[in-house]
Parts: structure tokens; sequence; C-alpha cells
């Protein structure tokens, strides 16, 4: 897909991920818009651009959140790369494919932030966030991801080079 389209789209789900979500769903418990986006795209489209939308998508958040700088990047970068592997290994229109690759992606991702913001000397209360955050935030995403991963398969076939004779 065109970067003067990916970019821009990537753009308003961070706005969207990091001003109106915080006003409207106050509390630990949110969904990860961008994160559905790029386990979603990695799964319908997959060719590695999950992988860059997660790069582009997690600087955009870094840019926007108080967390170390590249920590957004380098999570969504990875995740998207799994996601992209795991389109050329499964069949992408099984609908328990994506619903299963966000519940653990989003098990990863928050785990492995968390980690990460141990390791830089920010306390972590494990069971606390594991419980009252990550496993919550990873139900609620995999409850809305049948509609993130729907319009996004239509989104794939709008911008997919079709075979013309």
């Amino acid at each position: 897909m065109s970067p003067y389209l990916v970019l821009p789209l990537l753009f308003v789900i961070t706005l969207i991920q990091t001003t109106l979500l915080p006003i409207f769903l106050p509390g630990p418990v949110r969904p990860d818009l961008m994160l559905m986006v790029v386990v979603g795209w990695g799964v319908v489209h997959g060719e590695g651009q999950a992988a860059l939308w997660g790069l582009a998508g997690g600087l955009m958040l870094d840019l926007f959140s108080g967390a170390p700088f590249g920590l957004h990047a380098l999570s969504l970068g990875a995740i998207g790369w799994v996601a992209d592997t795991l389109q050329t290994n499964f069949f992408r229109s099984n609908l328990l494919v994506p619903l299963a690759t966000i519940f653990i992606a989003t098990l990863l991702y928050h785990i492995g932030q968390a980690a990460v913001l141990q390791l830089l000397g920010y306390t972590i209360n494990w069971a606390f966030y594991i419980f009252n955050v990550v496993l919550p935030t990873a139900i609620l995403n995999t409850a809305l991801m049948p509609f993130v991963y729907w319009i996004l398969r239509r989104l794939d076939r709008v911008v997919r080079p079709r075979l013309t004779w």
C-alpha cells in the first residue's frame, strides 16, 4: 500500500488512540487501535508490510507518549513481523486466526513493555498490572478485532493489485 495512504491513516489512528480514547474511556483499559491495525494488516495482507506499519505507527505513538522513545516502535514492529509471518502460514479468511493473534499479541505487547520499563527502573506491580490491565485489554481487543479485521479486509480488496488478462 502506498505510504501516501498509510502514514495519514496511522496518524489518524495515533490521534484517536492518544487523544480521544483517554477522554471517552478513562481508566487503564482501552483498546489498542494501533496494535489491532498492525496485527490485522499482517494477517490480511502480509508481505512484510505490517512490520513497517508497526514501526511507523509505533514511532508516532512514541511521539505522543511519555514512555521511553522507541518502546512502542520496537514492540509494534516485532509484533507486525510475527503477524506477517502468520499470514504466510495460515489461511487468512479464518476469523479465529486474527482473534487468537490479537489476544496473544496484546499479552506480549503489554508484558514486554512492562518488562522493559522495569529494566529501566520503573516499579511494576505485576499481579495488579496483569489482572487489571493486560487481561481486560486483551479481552477488549479480541472483542473489537472482528470489526477492525473486516475493515482491513475491505481496504485490502481496494488497494491490492488485481490480476487482469
